[in-house]
């Protein structure tokens, strides 16, 4: 199927590793012109060069001067508006996810706050009136499992992802017949870097692969497979961030899809 991608202009957050670097190498394969983002310019530049991207964006999108400056310089590689937005940008504290909620410090609940639920807002902000103007847009929001089915642990991260699939909703139905849809999806565990930081920092070797990782933290059951038997890949979150910003699917805004392999227990 041609999803239509070819010549769009998109900007894709925190995509200088992991997720985001995953969308945007797969947005690149379908034909678009991505801008890499990243707060270190050499990694971002590398991955730029591997997957042919117009140029990389690089500031902190916790704060509304970085964020600007991300749309300015995003703008400026893309040569015109941006067509698509992924907001990936984001993490959570390797600390903070072996602490309850009331161990975690008043600044961290803010400084989550501002990293998985403003920088989206912000960015949102400055690019979603010039996709208004142009008739066309898509902004696909990364969110997370936890953001529907919290854990105990780390809580000031699932909290401002719950924030942030609230924000998409709103952002959504304030966009009525204007060609702009607004869309989240919330992997599972997924094998990125910061999986196998956790892993290495938890059994106190830094030799271990994701796959070595993978394997003891599922016998030790720190987690359970999910129904599709397998952790998730960047790819398998790309593959559905290319169909929401295509511009075959205008039909689906507001929406929250789970890309996890069943780990969310929920009809929804």
């Amino acid at each position: 199927m041609d999803l239509q991608l070819k010549d769009r202009r998109a900007l894709v957050t925190g995509s200088s590793s992991g997720i985001g670097e995953g969308i945007a190498r797969m947005l690149a394969q379908e034909g678009c012109a991505v801008v890499v983002h990243g707060r270190n310019r050499e990694r971002a530049e590398k991955v730029a060069t591997e997957i042919g991207a117009a140029g990389v964006a690089i500031g902190d999108l916790a704060t509304d001067q970085g964020a600007a400056t991300v749309h300015a310089e995003a703008v400026a590689a893309l040569g015109g508006t941006i067509e698509i937005l992924v907001n990936n940008a984001g993490g959570s504290s390797t600390g903070n996810t072996t602490k309850t909620p009331i161990q975690i410090s008043t600044d961290d609940w803010v400084s989550n706050y501002h990293a998985n639920a403003l920088s989206s807002v912000r960015l949102c902000r400055l690019a979603v009136p010039d996709m208004v103007a142009a008739t066309f847009g898509r902004v696909i929001n990364v969110s997370s499992a936890v953001a529907v089915q919290p854990n105990n642990l780390g809580a000031d991260y699932s909290g401002a992802k719950s924030a942030l699939n609230n924000f998409t909703v709103s952002l959504a139905g304030s966009l009525k017949g204007v060609g702009v849809t607004v869309n989240t999806v919330s992997p599972g565990i997924i094998m990125v870097d910061g999986l196998l930081r956790f892993g290495r920092l938890k059994y106190g070797d830094p030799n271990l692969t994701i796959e070595e990782v993978t394997q003891r933290l599922a016998a030790d059951k720190v987690f359970d497979l999910p129904p599709a038997g397998r952790l998730g890949t960047p790819r398998d979150l790309a593959l559905v961030v290319c169909m929401l910003a295509s511009p075959i699917s205008g039909f689906v805004t507001g929406a929250n899809y789970r890309v996890d392999g069943g780990q969310v227990r929920s009809v929804n």
